[in-house]
C-alpha cells in the first residue's frame, strides 16, 4: 500500500486546550468566525474530528494540516465525513488539499467517502495555502459533521486522453442544389479526414446550406429519414472511409413531425444516437419544427460528449445539465449566434467547446474560453485536446467535477441554497407564472 502522506492520519495523541491535536491545528479567520471543534471516538474506535454549528450560519473553520506536496506530482485524496442536521452538506462540508476540492463518491452507512485525483500545479499566485490538507464546517446554523480517515497518496501520472477534433464551414458560395449541397458535404468531409481527426462537425441544417429556400418551399419537403436518408448515408460512408465520428446537424422527417437535429455517426459509419434542438427559434415553429425533449450525452471511444444546436447556445442551463452529466466537450452545430456566447459557455461550465457555423467563423474554444482553432472562410480546422487537463480560472484541474464556479457547490461562496429559489419566486412575482 502507498504510503499515506497525511502525518497523524488517525489523530492520536492529547488534545490541547485550543483543540488541536499532534500535526492538526484548528483554524479559523477571527475568533468569531470559530466554529465549535470537538474530538472523539467513533462507533469503530478510531479517533474522530467533529465540527459543530454555532447557531451563525457565517461561522467558518476547521481543522489543517500541511502535507508534502510538490509542484508536477500526482496524487490521490480522499477522506470521509458523517453529516447531522445539516440542510445543505453539498455546500456546507468541504474538504480541500492544495486547493483542490475533494467531491463525495460513495456512501457507506453513515458515512459518505469524499476524494480526488489531481496534479499540484497551483502556482504561489493561486488565494490561500498551498500546501495544507483542510477539513472545513462553513455556511450552516445548525449540524455537525465529523471526519475521519484522511489520506493522501503519490501516485503515477495517469494515461494522457488525447483527442483531436475538427470543425468546418462551407464559405460564401453562389446558389446550389440539393444535390450540389449533397457533393460540397462529401468534399469538406474528405478535406477533414486529412486532418486524422477522432471527430468532425458540420454545421446546423447542413443539407440545404447555400441553397435558396425558395428552391425547395418548405423545410418539411427536404427532411429526410434518419439514418438512412440521402444526406445520412453520405455522412456515415465518410465517417467510415477516415475511421472518425461525424457530428452534422441534419433535417429530419420523424412519424410526421420535422426536426431540426444532429446526428452522430461512428467511425464505422454506424448510427451511435442523435439530439434534437429543444429551443427552436420561433420561425422555426412558425415553420413547423417539434421541440426537442432529452438531453443525451454520448460515450465515444475517446471520452464522453454532448451535442446541442444554435439558439440552446443563449440558455446556459443547457451547457450547464451537459457538464454535470459529464460532457468533456460540447459541439454546437449552428447557423448564426456569437462567438462570445460559446466562449462564455465554454469557460463558465469549464468544457471544451466546438462550434460548426454557417454565418460566424467554426470555432475550437479551450475550457478558459480561449479560442485554439477557427476558420472564417471555407474548409477545416483542427486541434488536439487533451480531455484530462481542462484549463479554469487561476489554477489547472483534470478533474474538476462540477465544472466552474457556477457548477462547484465547493467554490459557491453564498450562506444556503435560496440563489435559485429566490430567482423562480422573482420570476413568478414579476410574471405571474411560478
Amino acid at each position: 500500500m502507498e504510503e499515506n502522506l497525511v502525518p497523524n492520519a488517525g489523530f492520536a495523541g492529547a488534545v490541547s486546550e485550543v483543540g488541536a491535536i499532534d500535526a492538526w491545528t484548528v483554524w479559523s479567520p477571527r475568533e468569531n468566525l470559530r466554529p465549535s471543534f470537538s474530538v472523539g471516538t467513533g462507533t469503530e474506535e478510531e479517533r474522530i474530528l467533529t465540527l459543530r454549528a454555532t447557531g451563525d450560519a457565517r461561522a467558518f473553520g476547521g481543522w489543517r494540516t500541511e502535507v508534502p506536496l510538490e509542484a508536477g506530482s500526482w496524487y490521490q485524496a480522499s477522506a470521509e465525513a458523517r453529516v447531522e442536521g445539516i440542510a445543505s452538506p453539498r455546500l456546507s462540508v468541504l474538504v480541500q488539499v492544495g486547493l483542490h476540492y475533494l467531491v463525495p463518491r460513495e456512501r457507506s452507512g453513515p458515512w459518505v467517502r469524499l476524494s480526488q485525483r489531481f496534479r499540484h500545479d497551483n502556482g504561489p499566485d493561486a488565494p490561500g495555502p498551498p500546501h495544507l490538507f483542510e477539513l472545513c464546517l462553513r455556511s450552516t446554523a445548525t449540524g455537525s459533521v465529523s471526519f475521519r480517515r484522511p489520506r493522501l497518496t503519490r501516485i503515477s501520472p495517469p494515461k494522457v486522453r488525447k483527442v483531436r477534433v475538427a470543425t468546418a464551414r462551407f464559405g460564401e458560395s453562389g446558389p446550389v442544389t440539393l444535390e450540389q449541397q449533397r457533393g460540397r458535404i462529401a468534399d469538406i468531409l474528405d478535406q477533414a479526414g486529412g486532418h486524422k481527426p477522432d471527430v468532425v462537425i458540420l454545421p446546423e441544417y447542413s443539407p440545404v446550406v447555400g441553397v435558396p429556400e425558395s428552391s425547395f418551399g418548405l423545410h418539411y419537403t427536404v427532411a429526410e429519414p434518419v439514418p438512412t436518408g440521402p444526406v445520412c448515408s453520405i455522412l456515415s460512408a465518410q465517417a467510415a472511409r477516415y475511421s472518425m465520428y461525424v457530428i452534422a446537424g441534419v433535417l429530419e422527417n420523424r412519424g410526421g413531425f420535422l426536426y431540426n437535429t444532429a446526428v452522430i455517426f461512428d467511425r464505422g459509419g454506424r448510427l451511435v444516437g442523435q439530439y434534437d434542438k429543444t429551443h427552436p427559434t420561433m420561425g422555426e415553429m412558425y415553420s413547423g419544427f417539434s421541440c426537442g425533449a432529452t438531453y443525451p450525452v454520448f460515450d465515444l471511444d475517446f471520452g464522453r460528449i454532448g451535442i446541442h444546436i444554435c439558439y440552446d447556445e443563449w440558455f446556459p442551463e443547457v451547457s450547464r445539465l451537459f457538464a454535470q452529466k459529464g460532457a468533456e466537450i460540447l459541439f454546437l452545430p449552428v447557423a448564426g449566434g456569437k462567438p462570445i456566447t460559446w466562449r462564455t459557455r465554454a469557460m463558465d461550465s469549464n468544457i471544451y467547446f466546438v462550434s460548426s457555423s454557417i454565418t460566424p467563423p467554426s470555432m475550437i474554444i479551450d475550457s478558459s474560453g480561449r479560442i485554439i482553432a477557427e476558420t472564417h472562410g471555407g474548409g477545416v480546422v483542427s486541434a488536439d485536446l487533451d480531455l484530462d487537463r481542462r484549463e479554469v480560472n487561476y489554477y489547472r484541474d483534470p478533474t474538476v467535477s462540477f465544472g466552474m464556479p457556477c457548477l462547484a457547490p465547493e467554490m459557491r461562496n453564498v450562506l444556503d441554497d435560496r440563489l435559485t429559489a429566490e430567482l423562480t419566486q422573482l420570476y413568478a412575482e414579476t410574471h405571474g407564472f411560478p
